[in-house]
């Protein structure tokens, strides 16, 4: 399967940059004519630097580095060794390269937007800290975060899909913090009458993305999306192998290679028994989506909002970001303490459900008869469950 299909919706195009360097030039070329033609003998006072600390962006990160082992973790996410791998990453798989004549190296320029993620700084915040003006942060940080998505494309993919794990696959939408213009602002507007983005995105049973999809407005129902997303054929959705499925919540419809629980307590009492029992299950399998978006968003607080005037498409990019170094510390960082804390409460969730006990993608059948079937067959599992949990 193609790598570009797991991570939609992101802006990689570095023309920008180079259009503000070219700017940036021709600012610098024009400036110097005016000082040309200036009366030579009109004394112009000396601007003083803004940025004057002794401490320069490049000896901080040198410092955190160096320094002791809780302050880069409290201040990037990261620990020595796993933020150095992270730079060597970008930089031998070309996704992050300096521009000539470039003063900010790759680990300063992956430090700072890791700062700007994990705190949610202010770029003005960022400037005082790494001794840059606020258009130089602003640059760096949608350079790495195009990176991360790059980086997002070997990361964020189902891998085992041949294997029986434990649990099941799991797919779920979420919403994160927007900002948008005024003229559209009611298209991103949620039920909760706040400005968000809807994000659809798919998860294994290690608490990693297998697949992310970005820019719908907050006012579009996840049914939509997943809708827009399987018909589409550039999408790259991970059907699931035969035989297996995604647990969905009910705003999903039940269908063929989603298992959706069921929205009534119809039938006879046997039948209702069972229905309890298979959603009490499902819900038990499916919660693994749930902690997995409280570990992102619990890890990066700019999710949470509000968001800063971002364009919408740098926006896409810091949630394809978050998602990529969301899976690179579950693969790189084995004692990370979000996923053992939320390890936990998925031990205590398991046990609590627990006592209440006595090759290639299938293809998709969304005919009514494909449909009929597969509830068929979820009502077959309830009562499968039922008549175990009563032996």
């Amino acid at each position: 399967m193609d790598n570009d299909g797991h991570i939609q919706g992101g802006q990689l195009d570095d023309e920008l940059d180079d259009e503000e360097l070219d700017n940036i030039l021709m600012y610098v070329v024009l400036l110097g004519f005016m000082f040309f033609f200036q009366d030579t003998h009109q004394q112009v006072p000396r601007r003083r630097r803004v940025r004057d600390s002794a401490l320069s962006g490049r000896d901080y990160v040198l410092e955190i580095i160096n320094g002791h082992e809780d302050r880069i973790i409290q201040n990037m996410r990261l620990d020595v060794p796993q933020f150095l791998l992270l730079c060597d990453l970008l930089l031998n798989r070309g996704y992050w390269h300096a521009y000539p004549s470039q003063r900010v190296g790759v680990h300063e320029s992956v430090a700072l937007t890791l700062m700007c993620l994990s705190h949610d700084e202010r770029h003005r915040v960022l400037a005082e800290r790494f001794q840059h003006s606020t258009e130089t942060i602003d640059r760096h940080v949608r350079r790495v975060l195009r990176a991360l998505v790059r980086l997002g494309r070997d990361l964020v993919r189902p891998r085992n899909v041949d294997d029986t794990h434990p649990r099941i696959l799991n797919n779920d939408g979420t919403h994160v913090s927007a900002w948008c213009r005024a003229e559209v602002r009611e298209r991103f507007r949620n039920r909760h009458g706040d400005l968000s983005q809807n994000i659809l995105a798919a998860c294994d049973h290690d608490m990693r993305f297998v697949f992310v999809r970005v820019g719908w407005e907050g006012s579009a129902h996840d049914a939509r999306i997943l809708q827009e997303t399987l018909l589409d054929p550039g999408s790259g959705f991970p059907m699931p192998p035969q035989g297996k499925y995604y647990a969905v919540d009910a705003a999903y419809r039940n269908m063929p290679g989603f298992m959706a629980p069921f929205r009534g307590a119809r039938g006879t009492p046997h039948e209702r028994a069972a229905k309890a029992l298979f959603n009490r299950r499902h819900a038990s399998v499916r919660n693994i989506i749930e902690r997995t978006f409280g570990v992102l968003k619990k890890r990066f607080p700019i999710l949470k909002g509000p968001m800063q005037n971002y364009l919408i498409a740098t926006q896409n990019n810091i949630v394809l970001a978050c998602c990529a170094l969301h899976n690179f510390m579950r693969d790189y960082v084995p004692n990370d303490e979000y996923f053992n804390e939320e390890a936990i409460n998925g031990a205590f969730a398991d046990a609590h459900i627990a006592g209440e006990q006595v090759q290639m993608g299938q293809p998709i059948d969304m005919s009514q008869q494909g449909i009929d079937n597969w509830n068929e067959d979820r009502r077959a599992m309830a009562a499968h469950m039922y008549v175990n949990a009563n032996n």
